[in-house]
């Protein structure tokens, strides 16, 4: 089923670049990088890391989970921690004189993406060829499932894959923005938050909207020298807004076998089903603007499956 929009819809992150323009603006702001280290854990307010050179222990009045969807601070601080993930697998190649229009393009097969889908992104320089699922439902693991996927994978006519490909894989939460995401000690940001929709799986605008918001109360509590400022930082009133991509991950996790894919997408192709996948994909609002007197000032809408 072909489903096209009137405006560009997807934006696909080269995340080696966006890497390197963050940490450029974090240094430019007075941050101290250093790579190669990880977070160990906490005793009171001090923070042990492990990097190069051993470990050591800082101090901090705020710590920000930003450690991904089994996130340790979230641990430390007794915040709340996602419980319900998917497992993800992605090749990226570079597509030399791609002579086909950029496009996305999911496949819906419960015997290779258990719960979710595979897909393949050819945005005319870059394929980014992916699967996903419940870990515990792939027949013969993801690896497996990756492999047979790569040498079947639509859109790619013509495409030589290179040898040089740069491989991606981790878990996925799909659960939701996570109710408790801040204490008086410091808060969650992106997949560690659960700031992913439940539905598509897209977590890169969601996690720079949620920062945007981390960052405006942090600024606050920091001026103000008032850590109840984190309160406004309340992941369970923006939770409200993901009820219905909650409710329709809970349905695309009951389709099991090949048959009910089919019977699915005989009702995608009615003249409702098409509109509600419309709404899925090309849809604005892929998180909600926060309210409150911490709240970041309202953003322009985004299509709502990236």
């Amino acid at each position: 089923m072909t489903l096209d929009s009137d405006r560009d819809e997807f934006r696909v992150g080269d995340m080696a670049p966006l890497y390197e323009a963050a940490a450029r603006a974090a240094l430019s702001a007075g941050v101290r990088l250093e790579l190669g280290t990880r977070y160990v854990g906490r005793r009171g307010d001090v923070y042990t890391l492990d990097g190069p050179h051993g470990r050591r222990q800082v101090r901090a009045r705020y710590v920000v989970g930003a450690d991904g969807a089994r996130s340790r601070v979230a641990r430390d601080l007794a915040l709340d921690r996602n419980d319900h993930l998917l497992v993800g697998a992605e090749e990226v190649f570079t597509v030399p004189g791609a002579s086909e229009p950029p496009a996305f393009h999911c496949v819906l097969d419960p015997s290779l993406a258990p719960g979710y889908l595979a897909w393949v992104v050819n945005d005319g320089r870059h394929a980014h060829v992916g699967v996903a699922g419940y870990a515990h439902r792939f027949p013969h693991g993801l690896r497996r499932a990756m492999e047979r996927f790569v040498r079947t994978a639509p859109g790619l006519a013509g495409v030589e894959r290179p040898g040089d490909v740069e491989r991606r894989g981790g878990p996925i939460p799909v659960g939701g923005l996570l109710r408790r995401i801040s204490c008086p000690r410091g808060l969650l940001v992106g997949d560690a938050a659960g700031a992913v929709s439940p539905l598509t799986a897209g977590g890169l605008d969601p996690c720079l909207r949620l920062s945007d918001h981390a960052a405006d109360v942090l600024d606050e509590a920091l001026r103000s020298g008032q850590a109840s400022v984190l309160d406004h930082y309340d992941g369970a009133a923006l939770r409200a807004s993901f009820r219905g991509r909650l409710a329709l991950r809970q349905g695309l996790a009951q389709v099991r076998t090949p048959i009910a894919a089919t019977a699915a997408f005989a009702l995608l192709r009615t003249p409702v089903g098409r509109a509600a996948a419309r709404r899925v994909l090309f849809g604005d609002r892929s998180f909600p603007t926060p309210a409150g007197p911490a709240a970041v000032s309202p953003l322009p809408a985004r299509p709502g499956a990236r």
